[in-house]
């Protein structure tokens, strides 16, 4: 099983982390590989794993991705594939397949077979326990003379020198049906981590180009630096990336029928905007390490950005076991979260990325036995999009642009006290908010028990009184309560914090809470009689207007029983 510390820590490949010793044999390896690929009319392919293999925690049917490290004409562009069996007793063993070559918009159907194998922290032949490996290839990929090749392989990959890498034998079927990689394990375990590397040959599969010829796919274009760049202050209401609305009801979105139900925890546990980053200076709720980062301003953005890859750590904070984390980011690069014990160890962690085309986002969640879950959604990833997690009650769901991806229960883990995040792995970045949070009570029984609910998961556009989409989890479980309760009566008062004039907050505050009234009588169908409104701009601030979390706390909608 892979530890709790080890998931996801060594994702992103370092070759200076590798020992020279090691460096000489992938060197000796690429030649050997290079050599039979001439022959074989293939293309040897170095390949980062992305998501773990595991004998115990992978399952018949998991989507297994991996990104291309090498050739540089292939270089980020993403491998994809299935497992297809999985043997935890006895001889621990996995079989899959990688089947689809992701480059630039093209998805190409390839073939592909494994020569070797390294664990995440560049040892090869072995998984990350020291268990030695053995590949196998089953036929459909390999011609022939393969085999003979791959007999002088046999020794780096922890088996018998002269012991032949692929068994496929003298009757593999070279006519190009797709093929099968196994590894099996020395014992009754095999893990591999993420960072895990492989060395696979590859040949287009079917009518699609070949390989060999493809030219580097166009990179996302990294973000501009902004015109002008200036400190900016932040909007009075917390801004969000969120999906295109499906409509327009009486100038605001349909928020009845979108299907977004994440719901911001209301009680900040941690605040970053990077409103009180300085220009030139790191951010100073984040250590930052083995990279470098820069503030970029306009337009009432901030954003930090990276340009390669960089470690950050934030500072400490105690969160409940019951919490919502909110992450805004941009860019076709890979983040690492990992979300922190009090000792150190990991509790959760999550891979988030933008694929190379530039048009999807996916997102792995790992608990510390495990997977949790995978998957992605279609979006422009030049826009911010939002990951997001909502831990329950042992339930862990997350989340891009308000889209369940994973759902798993009885999950076990420590409370979170610190989050770590290898940032802008493979192509840049940007990081606009990071919001920790406990997790938001019952509408209905917080109204009933104390005739009062604060909210901060109802945001507006920037300086403007249109809801955003995600609104629309709160404003379901406000049109509930009103339904089930015929009798309850409720004022809807918008606060801000202090940042701008005065006049325009507490202008701006009122046209906010008549927002929210009109979208609960005109699309929710609740009784307007029922319903009154107020805004108090900056009065009564529930903390200081001086920090970020302050001032985020201070942007919120409360429903008072009446």
């Amino acid at each position: 099983m892979i530890g709790s510390g080890m998931v996801f820590r060594r994702f992103v490949y370092r070759p200076d982390r590798v020992t020279r010793k090691y460096a000489c044999v992938w060197l000796a390896l690429a030649g050997l590989v290079g050599t039979m690929t001439a022959f074989a009319q293939d293309v040897a392919i170095s390949v980062q794993m992305s998501v773990p293999l595991s004998a115990a925690s992978s399952r018949k049917g998991d989507m297994i991705a991996g990104q291309v490290t090498s050739p540089d004409s292939l270089k980020g562009d993403t491998l994809q594939g299935m497992v297809s069996q999985v043997n935890s007793r006895g001889q621990a063993s996995v079989t899959f397949t990688f089947n689809t070559l992701r480059h630039g918009g093209l998805s190409i159907p390839v073939t592909a077979t494994l020569q070797a194998v390294s664990n995440s922290k560049g040892v090869p032949g072995a998984d990350e326990h020291g268990n030695a490996l053995r590949a196998n290839n089953t036929a459909g990929a390999r011609p022939v003379s393969a085999s003979k090749i791959g007999g002088q392989l046999g020794g780096l990959l922890g088996g018998r020198t002269g012991q032949a890498v692929s068994d496929a034998g003298s009757d593999v079927n070279t006519s190009g049906g797709a093929g099968a990689m196994q590894l099996a394990a020395a014992g009754s375990s095999l893990e591999l981590a993420p960072g895990a590397m492989l060395m696979i040959s590859a040949k287009t599969n079917g009518n699609g180009p070949a390989l060999e010829n493809l030219a580097p796919a166009a990179p996302i274009a990294a973000m501009a630096p902004m015109a002008n760049p200036r400190p900016v202050a932040a909007p009075p209401q917390m801004a969000t990336a969120s999906p295109a609305p499906s409509g327009d009801i009486g100038g605001q979105p349909d928020l009845k029928s979108t299907k977004i139900e994440f719901l911001p925890g209301e009680r900040t546990i941690f605040f970053e905007d990077f409103s009180d980053m300085a220009e030139d200076e790191p951010p100073p709720h984040w250590k930052v390490r083995e990279g470098t980062v820069e503030l970029r301003t306009g337009g009432g953005i901030r954003e930090l950005y990276a340009e390669k890859n960089v470690h950050l750590t934030s500072a400490s904070f105690d969160a409940p076991v019951n919490f919502t984390f909110e992450a805004d980011w941009t860019g076709g690069g890979q983040m690492v979260w990992e979300f922190l014990d009090g000792k150190g160890g990991t509790s959760l962690s999550a891979l988030v990325r933008g694929e190379p085309n530039g048009h999807t986002a996916s997102l792995t969640v790992n608990g510390s036995d495990g997977k949790l879950g995978d998957g992605g959604i279609e979006t422009d990833t030049s826009k911010p999009v939002r990951f997001s997690i909502w831990a329950q009650q042992g339930r862990v769901r997350a989340y891009l642009n308000g889209q369940r991806i994973v759902d798993a229960n009885q999950v076990k883990f420590d409370p979170v006290n610190q989050l770590r995040l290898d940032f802008a792995g493979y192509r840049p970045n940007g990081l606009r908010l990071v919001r920790v949070a406990e997790s938001a009570p019952d509408f209905s029984t917080l109204i009933g028990s104390a005739g009062k609910y604060v909210t901060h998961g109802i945001t507006f556009e920037a300086d403007s009184d249109r809801l955003r989409p995600e609104s629309a989890a709160v404003l379901k479980q406000v049109a509930a309560a009103l339904a089930r309760n015929p009798n309850l009566r409720l004022e809807i008062d918008g606060y801000s914090d202090s940042l701008g004039r005065a006049e325009r907050n507490l202008e701006l505050s009122k046209h906010r809470a008549q927002a929210v009234q009109q979208v609960l009588v005109t699309q929710f169908g609740v009784d307007a009689d029922r319903l009154s409104s107020n805004g108090f701009g900056a009065d009564n601030p529930v903390g200081s207007n001086d920090t970020p979390d302050g001032r985020a706390a201070n942007r919120r909608v409360e429903f008072l029983k009446k």
